[in-house]
């Protein structure tokens, strides 16, 4: 079963929006769009109208080019184990956005409000702080509803680009040491290249990327295990406990033990 981590929930309004780049997000989102409209630019251009939902995956390049009078329901979250969650089935719409599919899907009109219901429930949930279970079950049914709506598995808008293959790997191999000339290799383009490409696709470097999916493996490893703080270090790539202690406390401004005290202390909760 594939492990979350950093879940957020909320509904947002929005008047009137041009030319917000987002570059690329280190959690997946998904989004429910109730009124209004945006123009969001991938690969191509698509408006994206009420009753859509918009799946994207973590690290995909993409930019809300226009927008107004706008309702949204969102959800963000990161996964502990990328490796895992290429073998879930559940995930098959981001795989196919990966692979090049549109990442929207029409939403029937008979299953919307049950998927409101889902969106209000997990904002609730996450306000409440309600146990790790109670989220990763609400997030089951909406990524389960999003495979049930049209258009994701039918129509595509070209190949998965490098940039698309790039992360893939670094997704996989993130603990195995592996360097931007590993990355680059993989996908068959010289360092220099991607190390162009990725930074104006998605707004950080390879070696942010593959921190970042490090870390994220460190998150299930203090929550799910009685692993040492040294020993995940060590197992996630890093040789030096000093310098994953810091990697930690900048990217979520508390030490890899206190993190792991406030899981303890989240999942006790009724």
């Amino acid at each position: 079963m594939t492990q979350y981590v950093n879940v957020n929930a909320g509904y947002l309004e929005v008047d009137e929006l041009d030319n917000e780049d987002h570059h690329a997000h280190e959690e997946y989102v998904i989004t429910l769009l109730l009124s209004g409209y945006v123009t969001l630019k991938g690969e191509s251009a698509t408006q994206i109208k009420p009753g859509t939902l918009t799946l994207v995956p973590s690290g995909f390049p993409h930019t809300l080019r226009k927008g107004k009078a706008m309702s949204v329901h969102w959800l963000s979250f990161g996964i502990a184990n990328e490796q895992q969650a290429q073998h879930d089935d559940l995930f098959s719409p981001f795989k196919q956005i990966r692979q090049g599919a549109l990442p929207i899907a029409q939403v029937s009109q008979s299953r919307l409000p049950y998927l409101i219901t889902l969106f209000e429930e997990i904002q609730r949930a996450c306000s409440a702080e309600k146990p790790y279970v109670v989220l990763a079950s609400l997030i089951n049914l909406i990524i389960s509803e999003a495979a049930s709506a049209s258009s994701i598995s039918e129509v595509y808008v070209g190949h998965e680009t490098k940039i698309s293959k790039a992360m893939q790997f670094i997704e996989r191999r993130c603990c195995d040491g592996i360097s931007l000339k590993d990355v680059a290799q993989a996908v068959h383009v010289s360092p220099a290249h991607l190390t162009t490409k990725m930074k104006a696709s998605t707004g950080f470097t390879v070696g942010q990327w593959i921190s970042k999916h490090r870390l994220k493996v460190a998150i299930n490893r203090l929550e799910t295990t009685d692993d040492s703080i040294e020993h995940i270090a060590q197992k996630i790539g890093f040789s030096d406990v000093t310098h994953f202690i810091r990697q930690f406390k900048k990217a979520y401004r508390i030490t890899p033990a206190t993190w792991r005290r406030q899981h303890i202390t989240n999942t006790e909760k009724p």
